[in-house]
C-alpha cells in the first residue's frame, strides 16, 4: 500500500497519523488485497481507491465519536469503518460484527497480525445481537456503512446503543431520513445532523446522518429479520 496515499487521505479526514499507525494501516491493506484475491471482500483494489473510498471515507466519522467510546460496527465487511478507526484511534473498544463468516476469519487475522487489544470479531447478525442482554444498551456508538435502507438500519442498531449514545449511519448523496422519521421516533432516538461530505474523485456526496438515543428502546425490537423487511417502521 502507498504510504503517501494513506498520509494523504488521513490529512483530507482530519487524522493525525503517527509512523506506527501508518504501517499499521499499510499491513491492513496489504492482507486484506492478498486476501481479496482467495475470497471476495472488496471490489475496490486500487491503492488510491482503497485510501479515497475506504480509509478517507472510514476515518470521517471519527470527529463524531467521543473518546474512549465503545463501538460496534455492524456490517463491518473487510472492517470499514470499524477495523479501519480502531487502528487510528486506540482509545477506542471496537467490536466488528459480520454475518459472513469469512470475513470475519479475515479480521480476526489483522487483529492478531496488528496485534490489536480492545478489538473483537464477531459472526453474527445485528437483529440477534439486539435480543441479547449481553449486546443490548452497551455501546457510545454504533456505526453501518452501506448496509441497507436506514429505516431497517435504525432498527437493527439502535436497540444496541445505550441511552445517551448515538448511531452513525453513513450514506451516499440520499440520506433517507426523510423516510425514517417515524421509525427513528419509534426506537427512541432523534436525528441530531447530517453531515455532507465529498470525496476525492467522486461525482456525488456523501452523508453522515448523526441520530442520539433519547429513549431506551422497546423490547420488541429488533423484530425477526423476514418481519423487518416485509414491514419496515
Amino acid at each position: 500500500m502507498n504510504r503517501l496515499l494513506v498520509e494523504q487521505a488521513a490529512h483530507r479526514a482530519g487524522i493525525e497519523l503517527s509512523v506506527g499507525m501508518t504501517e499499521q494501516v499499510c499491513e491492513f491493506i496489504e492482507l486484506l488485497k492478498e486476501t481479496n484475491d482467495k475470497i471476495n471482500l472488496t471490489a475496490i483494489t486500487d491503492d488510491e481507491a482503497i485510501a479515497t473510498l475506504h480509509l478517507e471515507d472510514s476515518w470521517r466519522v471519527s470527529a463524531h465519536i467521543p473518546e474512549n467510546a465503545t463501538l460496534i460496527d455492524i456490517g463491518t465487511g473487510a472492517g470499514f469503518p470499524g477495523l479501519a478507526l480502531r487502528i487510528v484511534r486506540p482509545d477506542l473498544d471496537v467490536t466488528l460484527v459480520d454475518a459472513t463468516l469469512k470475513k470475519v476469519t479475515f479480521l480476526q487475522k489483522v487483529i492478531d497480525l496488528l496485534e490489536l487489544d480492545a478489538t473483537t470479531a464477531l459472526h453474527a447478525r445485528a437483529e440477534d445481537l439486539g435480543r441479547d442482554q449481553d449486546f443490548r444498551d452497551c455501546y457510545d456508538v454504533a456505526v453501518a456503512r452501506a448496509v441497507t435502507a436506514l429505516p431497517v438500519l435504525s432498527e437493527l442498531c439502535l436497540p444496541l446503543v445505550k441511552r445517551g449514545g448515538r448511531l452513525i449511519a453513513m450514506k451516499g448523496s440520499d440520506d433517507q431520513t426523510a423516510q425514517s422519521k417515524r421509525a427513528i421516533r419509534m426506537l427512541g432516538g432523534e436525528l441530531e445532523e447530517v453531515i455532507r461530505y465529498e470525496l476525492p474523485g467522486m461525482d456525488w456526496p456523501r452523508s453522515l446522518v448523526i441520530i442520539s438515543k433519547k429513549e431506551m428502546t422497546a423490547f420488541r425490537y429488533p423484530r425477526r429479520m423476514v418481519t423487518i423487511r416485509n414491514s419496515p417502521l
